[in-house]
């Protein structure tokens, strides 16, 4: 129960803190007003202290028990102004994040810079009770740290809030800000399992992707799919190790595939998006030629890095509200 009310009041601080400072562009310097500061329980165990060495030492009227008392809550108030200041004018930038298929953790990179010429040390990244860190850094110098936040759907998804905090020096207390960043990470769908193979359609001659071979070179092998050709199959690796193989072309005449929605009517609409994803990533694999046809939208036939992107953003963003 204690948690939960902790958490509580901890969520409506962090509401409050986002009504008064609004949301934060991608890079945000730390201003005295937006840093918040609170004893830890060690340091509230140090004040009991202090506080019982004043009252014992006014009971006793004791001299030495006061100058002891009064340095020490000096020291408590010089620490408190130095882990403030630990934060003060720091950078906190969001370095972006790669996109990631749904049910893998998205990794929104934070970077930290100390523009200062004073070092910074012990600075945390919090994030839903995970803690990245503590770094310390040089003037000058920065750093960049980690978020990992569960995904269970396609889309974009937004990191909500995080924190940057420290108890540096002597861990009396903590300093910390809550940023509100548009933070953001692309979600692909999960890719269905391997096994369906990739449609393919006749090419110009009538053949399924047959290889050019008087103007190609042999490179290699790869395992057989259902859609490959049986003229492709090596037979003779098939004789030594039992598993069929087909013959691999430098300048093969690979026939593009155009992966359509309207293919898949039996499944429904993620199961659809899943096997999409899973036909441009293995089109990619196999260095073929593809394209995405979806009821709104297409991407053309294409190759590429950037291309299985664009292929993986559309279906990700399929009947999606925008952002």
């Amino acid at each position: 129960m204690q948690n939960a009310l902790s958490q509580r009041m901890s969520g409506w601080a962090a509401n409050w803190a986002q009504r008064r400072q609004g949301r934060d562009a991608r890079a945000v310097t730390l201003q005295r007003r937006r840093i918040y500061i609170l004893p830890t329980r060690f340091g509230i165990v140090f004040g009991l202290l202090v506080l019982a060495m004043l009252l014992g030492s006014l009971n006793y009227d004791a001299s030495l028990g006061f100058a002891l008392t009064f340095l020490l809550a000096g020291l408590g108030l010089v620490i408190m102004h130095h882990c403030h200041n630990n934060l003060l004018a720091m950078q906190i930038r969001f370095a972006g994040a790669l996109p990631v298929f749904a049910g893998q953790p998205a990794l929104y990179r934070i970077a930290l810079v100390n523009s200062a010429p004073a070092a910074r040390y012990e600075l945390e990244l919090a994030h839903a009770g995970q803690i990245s860190g503590p770094v310390d850094l040089a003037p000058g110098h920065s750093k960049t740290l980690e978020i990992a936040v569960p995904t269970d759907a396609r889309g974009w998804r937004r990191l909500s809030r995080f924190a940057i905090a420290t108890r540096y020096p002597g861990s009396l207390f903590r300093a910390w800000t809550w940023i509100h960043m548009d933070a953001l990470c692309l979600v692909y769908p999960a890719p269905a399992p391997v096994g369906r193979p990739i449609p393919t359609g006749p090419s110009h001659h009538g053949t399924r992707g047959m290889p050019a071979q008087d103007d190609s070179d042999f490179v290699g092998l790869r395992r057989a799919t259902p859609a490959d050709s049986p003229g492709r199959v090596a037979w003779k690796a098939y004789a030594r190790s039992g598993q069929l193989m087909v013959k691999q072309f430098s300048g093969a005449a690979e026939v593009p595939s155009m992966l359509d929605w309207d293919s898949l009517p039996e499944l429904g609409t993620e199961a659809r998006l899943a096997q999409l994803t899973r036909w441009c990533l293995d089109a990619a694999a196999e260095m073929r030629s593809f394209g995405v046809r979806l009821p709104t939208t297409a991407v053309a036939l294409g190759s590429g890095e950037k291309h299985l992107h664009e292929c993986l953003q559309a279906l990700a963003l399929f009947e999606m509200p925008a952002s």
